[in-house]
């Protein structure tokens, strides 16, 4: 197989557009955005997503919506970025298909050698989805196996389709819009389509009563585990991402444990934030369950996609470094609220266990009328409470 193909992107997405129905669409950054929108304009469609993210957020809209079928456009180098995630979506995903264009490089940015992806020196793509677990997979080269491929889609399994292309890009104009109104028509069209609520601006009519708080159980002397477990749930969170994660371990395994609740084990703090942002546009409530060093692995993830769009996520992060902690490797985690102001992300510490269930109502309702993800740090000594 060449490393590149002869066929344009644009050709196999003429092909897909002529197939697409309801289909919902996340679509990778650059031409790709441009290419899709040009050919099927639709509020059903997310673009621009950026790299690393664009199989993260279509599979977190696939496990919010098990009966829609959604299909990610991404790239050789968008997915060699991370591509663990292809893992979790052997694991969880049903009708979700990812169709990577493999042009060989990073060619919005020029056609230079040193902008070749791994793909160009011979990573076989479909190799690597194969051995994470993903048992629909092929490679094509042209407009017809791009077709044959589309149509021996299995029904309710996921699939990766590696489609090689030429370096050419067609060019069509930019979008005329932004990322923020692209969400908001985004998930209007999913409020329409699926007769839920996703934007909740504010909590009530003007001049009409406080709506009432949550009823919150009494804690007792529950430990923190169980109070975090009580407070999500009752606070209406209903699906979660994590890692491992010593200070969060006994709420993870409640979660886990629990069918109700939908929890999913990510192998990278910043594809599970990826998780969190489909699912909320699938008018999910997500948090993440993460170390304050996942939380800086996933800066990246938090900038160009919840900040850029506008979207709500709860993060919990445990608070190594503080106060406390005896860990050799804890010193950095001082820096966690610095990173936090400096990325704009509102915040507050816990350091009670009475403080948890309110701290989570709290953090919802700012985060339904300010659109942005909010962080509840609870202490060290906190996330180690056993009663």
């Amino acid at each position: 197989m060449t490393a590149t193909g002869k066929i344009k992107r644009f050709a196999f997405l003429q092909v897909l557009a002529a197939r697409v129905t309801d289909d919902l669409v996340v679509t990778n950054l650059a031409n790709t955005a441009t290419e899709w929108f040009s050919l099927r304009p639709s509020d059903a469609n997310l673009y621009a997503v950026g790299m690393g993210m664009v199989t993260p957020y279509a599979l977190g809209l696939s496990l919010a919506l098990p009966d829609e079928d959604v299909i990610a456009l991404d790239g050789d180098g968008g997915i060699l970025f991370d591509p663990s995630i292809l893992g979790v979506m052997a694991a969880r995903a049903g009708r979700l298909t990812v169709i990577i264009f493999d042009n060989g490089g990073y060619l919005s940015t020029g056609k230079l050698p040193a902008v070749g992806s791994l793909s160009s020196t011979g990573v076989n793509l479909e190799d690597i989805a194969r051995a994470y677990g993903i048992a629909h997979t092929r490679t094509v080269i042209d407009c017809a196996g791009f077709e044959k491929a589309l149509d021996e889609r299995a029904p309710g399994q996921p699939m990766v389709l590696i489609v090689k292309t030429s370096a050419e890009q067609q060019f069509v104009g930019p979008l005329p819009m932004d990322l923020k109104e692209n969400k908001y028509r985004f998930a209007r069209h999913i409020e329409a389509r699926r007769h839920i609520r996703i934007f909740k601006p504010s909590a009530k009519e003007h001049g009409a009563k406080p709506v009432a708080d949550p009823a919150l159980r009494d804690i007792a002397q529950s430990s923190f585990g169980q109070v975090l477990y009580e407070g999500l749930k009752e606070n209406g969170i209903d699906f979660a991402v994590g890692l491992p994660c010593s200070g969060f371990s006994a709420v993870q395994g409640l979660l886990f444990e629990d069918t109700s609740f939908d929890y999913v084990s990510v192998p990278h703090e910043g594809g599970g934030l990826g998780l969190c942002a489909g699912a909320w546009l699938a008018g999910r409530r997500p948090a993440a369950l993460i170390e304050n060093f996942g939380l800086f692995a996933s800066v990246y993830h938090l900038l160009r996609g919840h900040m850029s769009y506008g979207i709500p996520t709860l993060i919990l992060t445990e608070f190594r470094g503080d106060i406390g902690d005896q860990e050799f490797f804890a010193e950095g985690g001082e820096v966690t609220l610095d990173v936090l102001k400096a990325m704009r992300i509102n915040h507050r510490v816990v350091e009670r266990v009475e403080d948890l269930k309110p701290a989570i109502r709290d953090a919802l309702r700012w985060m339904d009328g300010c659109l942005r993800p909010f962080a509840l740090v609870p202490t060290f000594n906190l996330t180690r409470l056993k009663s």
